[in-house]
């Protein structure tokens, strides 16, 4: 989720990699969550970390879509998962828009594979400690290269998807707009409100501070804090610009000397995400009278 130059500076060595420390609140409660990074070995048998990035985010959310396909989701375990070629994972981001070299995609399950997050209450309760997928079978890389659409593989969902799969609290969302959006920050704010904005309507506005969105977001903390909000407006002009958002205004925290202190945004929805809205209220309803 780091800028790779701010990484690659971070690199003891050239190698090794610190680990990560992030604070984020879900539902009024308090959460830290620790990064791990993965060891990958290069063609060179050279040792080096990674913390997952966009990469890694993008091939986890087109894995879950391609789990919906007939026959693709199984379970493990009981633990929801995958099947999939590394083919068809290529041609699903590629018709989003994402290009990626098939060794690039390996490289991206082996590091949600070898991650390891620890999330833990303030308190420090410890809530779960997972790799991304904590279960990754891999072909051969003379079969996924000579026969890729052939040659099986498999991933194991992170437990707290399964989770949410369980407790039915896993809302819909209009995939296809959130895989096209240019901005990694667009993506997750898109994220947010179909998931926590269930209420959604021209009369009930979203309200969400620029602290809010940098503290639970992951995104990079600039020491400049003209520079925090400018990702934050890019972010916000493509949800107008994907119809999303419909209008937006700001009221803008100034400190001493002018400084930019905080900024509150208030979101007003479009009708074609409200309807977007409806729809998984309707569906989450649903599935929670079936017996």
């Amino acid at each position: 989720m780091t800028n790779p130059k701010l990484v690659d500076a971070m690199r003891e060595g050239g190698k090794y990699l610190p680990l990560m420390k992030r604070h984020f609140r879900h539902r009024g409660e308090g959460y830290h969550v620790i990064i791990r990074p993965a060891r990958l070995v290069d063609r060179e048998g050279k040792e080096k970390e990674y913390y997952p990035g966009i990469r890694e985010e993008l091939v986890e959310d087109a894995l879950r879509k391609l789990a919906l396909e007939q026959f693709n989701g199984a379970y493990f375990d009981n633990q929801a998962g995958v099947q999939f070629t590394v083919y068809q994972l290529n041609k699903e981001l590629q018709s989003l828009g994402h290009e990626f070299k098939r060794s690039s995609l390996v490289d991206a399950l082996r590091i949600c594979s070898g991650v390891l997050l620890t999330i833990a209450k303030e308190d420090g309760d410890l809530v779960m400690e997972s790799p991304i997928f904590p279960l990754l079978l891999l072909g051969r890389k003379k079969d996924w290269v000579k026969h890729p659409k052939d040659t099986r593989c498999y991933v194991k969902f992170h437990p707290l998807v399964t989770q949410s799969i369980g407790c039915l609290t896993y809302r819909q969302f209009d995939y296809a707009s959130y895989m096209h959006y240019t901005h990694r920050l667009s993506r997750w704010l898109h994220k947010r409100l179909a998931h926590n904005y269930s209420q959604a309507g021209l009369l009930h506005p979203y309200t969400i501070r620029l602290s809010t969105i940098l503290r639970d977001s992951g995104t990079h903390h600039s020491l400049r804090a003209s520079n925090n909000a400018r990702q934050v407006e890019e972010a916000l002009t493509e949800l107008q610009e994907r119809d999303i958002v419909m209008s937006l205004t700001r009221d803008v925290l100034r400190g001493p000397r002018h400084s930019l202190v905080d900024i509150t945004y208030t979101l007003l929805p479009t009708m074609t995400f409200i309807e977007e809205v409806k729809k998984a209220n309707r569906r989450v309803k649903l599935l929670s009278t079936r017996p």
